[in-house]
């Protein structure tokens, strides 16, 4: 029986690069899979009033009390939040929490100027506006605040606070 040596170096040519691709792709899936562990958020939303009243603009942070990693996320117009803690919007890791709401911060100035030197002149008249909340600090402080936390939530959340 005689072997064409021609055709058996193409061939063991070809595999080269395929399985070194296949080994390539297995060794990142192992590195991704690595990256994902114990890293398992739970998904938090919920809303925040104040006096019954949505509480629009306000800071909401997840403090660990033991494990955990700290979350972020703020309320919108109607006083709902979504909670993020890698990715926006992704969910709070399990865990004990308190939780810290801070209230809104300044609003933008959303004037139309014509130009950046105008703008930029207005920005250097004008004076801060004092932002006044009728929120109590004691829910902005998180070792004064008396809000917390499990996670994972069975529901979405609702953090009812009261001015006086």
């Amino acid at each position: 029986m005689t072997v064409n040596r021609s055709v058996l170096r193409r061939q063991s040519a070809a595999t080269i690069p395929a399985r070194a691709a296949k080994l390539l792709l297995a060794s990142c899936m192992v590195v991704v899979l690595a990256g994902c562990g114990g890293q398992r958020t739970s998904p938090v939303n919920g809303v925040v009033l104040l006096d019954g009243k949505p509480l629009a603009g306000a800071s909401i942070q997840f403090v660990p009390q033991g494990t955990g990693r700290d979350a972020t996320g703020q309320t919108d117009a109607s006083g709902e939040f979504s909670m993020s803690t890698f990715n926006p919007k992704d969910g709070v890791m399990p865990g004990e929490y308190k939780v810290v709401i801070s209230p809104p911060a300044a609003t933008p100035d959303k004037t139309p100027y014509a130009s950046a030197e105008e703008a930029m002149a207005a920005a250097a008249k004008a004076r801060p506006k004092k932002v006044t909340s009728d929120l109590p600090v004691k829910y902005s402080q998180p070792d004064q605040t008396p809000l917390t936390q499990t996670v994972p939530v069975k529901e979405n959340l609702k953090f009812d606070l009261k001015s006086k």
